[in-house]
């Protein structure tokens, strides 16, 4: 069995200090014959998945930041759907006027907004925009708690309704419908009472079923059913702030607004797909398993779907949550990613792909006590469940921790 394993430079990357943003908008002079084994493995599927553990690591974000560009001039992949929300997304790939780099800060997830390697790719993104095949940014979050989001969306939610269903919308008390819109936006409970919440949650599965059932010959954002896609990821929060839905459940909106870009915006397209481990892997979440992004899409696109699972041996990442910088610590007894590393005499500069078949491999090798890297690096993963999970592998020898601004990592 021939053994799909290969190393990748970091020092081919889009890393702050050795590649600037105009270098990566013009990639045309950078090689990618490294990464041939990892673009055998992903085959001729569909749907691309890329991972990170923590939202904080900066080889993470430029590795990945280097597969975008990969898989869009080498494997035809027409679009970069990215975990931040829908509609700010959609507003900041409208408004082409200006850069995306100046549109992400407030729009675009904090953690991707301030990385020099993300805003060397959107840098690229937009030099490609005009070219023959552009590689379109879209949103899968049904969260929308950007500023596009901020000022807009609920006001852009009323007049679709008004204008596409005026019957249920003549029913809708908007000015109680629209401040309950706005404290899910905001992320308040907003005192309202059981009363108030209900008619909330009835008003909007009447629109959602509204603008679902009303035929279009429109693609993508002009769809009524885009409409109906931000009233259900809405919900879903509102639900969340009030106690009635578990947290994870918003995984259902971005499966929903997956699905829903697949199959409309980017009918027939290659799509790439970035996030964070615990949505898209296909165990579902962490501890309880419930059903996650990646579960829930796999059902209907496994076959053309490909995970690529990154994670760092040691070093560094920043907790989203606090910002604080913290260590990858493997525990007592180590971590596969380690033992894989040493044993391919790979330095701090490299990465390794493993696919499938060399997964097995290391796997079979590697006893019956092997555990890799889970979640934040914690909620760590028995070797022999891997497949479980993702389809293949890069590990990376080191990480530092992505930036907590936009200054330089």
């Amino acid at each position: 069995m021939r053994d799909l394993l290969i190393v990748v430079g970091t020092l081919l990357l889009c890393a702050v200090g050795t590649v600037t943003p105009a270098q990566a908008a013009k990639p045309e002079g950078r090689h990618f014959s490294d990464l041939q084994a990892f673009g055998e493995a992903v085959g001729d599927r569909r749907i691309v998945l890329l991972d990170e553990l923590t939202h904080g690591e900066h080889e993470n974000f430029a590795l990945k930041a280097r597969l975008v560009q990969y898989l869009h001039r080498e494997k035809g992949f027409d679009a970069l759907v990215i975990e931040s929300g829908l509609f700010d997304v959609a507003r900041i790939w409208q408004t082409s006027e200006n850069p995306i780099r100046e549109q992400a800060p407030g729009n675009i997830f904090y953690m991707y907004a301030n990385s020099a390697p993300v805003n060397a790719l959107f840098d690229y993104i937009d030099a490609e925009r005009d070219g023959a095949r552009p590689l379109e940014l879209a949103g899968f979050d049904g969260r929308l708690s950007g500023e596009y989001s901020l000022a807009g969306a609920a006001d852009f939610i009323k007049q679709q309704s008004v204008r596409l269903l005026p019957r249920e919308s003549a029913t809708v008390d908007w000015s109680e419908y629209l401040a309950i819109t706005q404290a899910a936006l905001e992320r308040v409970p907003g005192g309202f009472t059981d009363a108030q919440q209900a008619r909330f949650i009835e008003n909007s599965y009447r629109l959602i079923q509204g603008f679902n059932g009303l035929p279009s010959r429109a693609s993508g954002y002009d769809r009524p059913d885009y409409v109906a896609r931000l009233v259900h990821g809405l919900v879903i929060v509102a639900q969340n702030l009030w106690g009635t839905r578990r947290h994870d459940e918003h995984d259902i909106a971005m499966a929903d607004n997956l699905r829903w870009l697949l199959e409309n915006r980017y009918k027939d397209k290659k799509v790439i797909v970035w996030g964070h481990f615990i949505h898209l892997n296909y165990g579902g979440t962490v501890p309880h398993r419930f059903d996650n992004l990646g579960t829930l899409l796999r059902r209907d696109y496994g076959k053309d779907m490909y995970l690529a699972h990154i994670a760092a041996v040691k070093g560094q990442y920043r907790d989203f949550v606090d910002m604080q910088v913290k260590a990858i610590s493997p525990g007592q007894g180590g971590m596969l990613e380690a033992q894989i590393v040493r044993d391919r005499n790979v330095d701090g500069s490299d990465a390794i792909f493993l696919d499938g078949p060399a997964l097995d491999h290391v796997v079979r090798d590697a006893g019956d006590n092997a555990r890799f890297y889970g979640h934040q690096y914690r909620h760590p993963i028995a070797s022999q469940s891997w497949s479980h999970y993702w389809d293949g592998m890069f590990i990376l020898p080191n990480s530092t921790a992505s930036a907590a601004d936009r200054g330089p990592e």
